[in-house]
């Protein structure tokens, strides 16, 4: 069974070399990496090239390198480039956690019902905390059930179900996810928790987390086009809003210890 991890980069030297490291590292060793990268201007394809030569891996490693239109489009440029059967995203700024993630991950899909594997994300966040996350399996209406560098899905789900939606700038993983609700309700039920260790690292930072307000407005985009926008989401999204600017305002103050409290007591610290 193989693996294939698809990975946008843009000018992400300063972290792609944590996260090759992280992929070539694995004890499980079929599995290859796709990086698409929107014509970075540092060194970061001399970086990824040298890692994957000096490991004897250039066969696992595939290049893409062309102008792309957002992050959705390069995640959909890799899918569409992989050749194996199980697909994961990770981002130039994660990592895996350590290096028997793909193992387990396979032990999971030996269970053909298994149609999608996730766990939790230790996050790290050097200005209001770093903890792990397990995801939140709760509805749709409420937030982001998954933790997203931590998912796993056989390609006959991206085969069936579609690819990202361009038009989603931070949140596609949101919509992709409403979108199997919909259209796919018992996916649920072949979906496997790993919860003996987190399965990535995610570093605060990225795209999604400088967008925050936008990524939640397109939470909303998202609801609402699968008739998902009822009064529960209406108040969780008026919630997260006031959560994320509440934050700003604090920071501003330099506050950043009481946004430190909540995420402890939130994610059970």
């Amino acid at each position: 069974m193989k693996i294939s991890i698809v990975t946008p980069t843009y000018n992400s030297k300063a972290t792609i070399s944590r996260n090759v490291t992280s992929v070539i590292s694995q004890s499980y060793r079929n599995f290859e990496q796709i990086i698409v990268d929107n014509k970075s201007e540092d060194d970061t394809l001399s970086l990824i090239r040298q890692l994957y030569d000096e490991n004897d891996l250039k066969d696992r490693l595939k290049i893409i390198s062309e102008k792309d239109d957002g992050i959705s489009d390069a995640f959909n440029k890799g899918i569409k480039a992989t050749t194996g059967e199980i697909i994961a995203i990770l981002n130039s700024d994660d990592t895996y956690h350590n290096d028997h993630v793909f193992e387990e991950v396979v032990k999971i899909f030996n269970d053909p019902e298994i149609l999608f594997a996730h766990g939790d994300v230790y996050f790290d966040d050097p200005v209001y905390g770093s903890n792990i996350r397990k995801p939140l399996l709760c509805p749709v209406t409420t937030a982001m059930p998954y933790n997203h560098p931590t998912m796993f899905l056989r390609k006959e789900i991206y085969e069936k179900f579609g690819l990202f939606d361009l038009s989603y700038r931070y949140s596609m993983d949101f919509e992709f996810i409403v979108r199997l609700e919909k259209k796919f309700p018992e996916f649920k039920t072949k979906v496997k928790y790993f919860s003996d260790f987190p399965i990535a690292k995610m570093y605060s930072g990225g795209a999604s987390w400088k967008n925050e307000i936008q990524s939640i407005k397109e939470t909303k985009k998202a609801l609402k086009k699968y008739d998902f926008w009822n009064s529960s989401a209406k108040k969780n999204y008026l919630l997260r809003i006031c959560r994320t600017r509440l934050k700003k305002y604090l920071s501003v103050l330099n506050l950043n210890f009481m946004v430190k409290i909540w995420r402890n007591r939130k994610w059970k610290q």
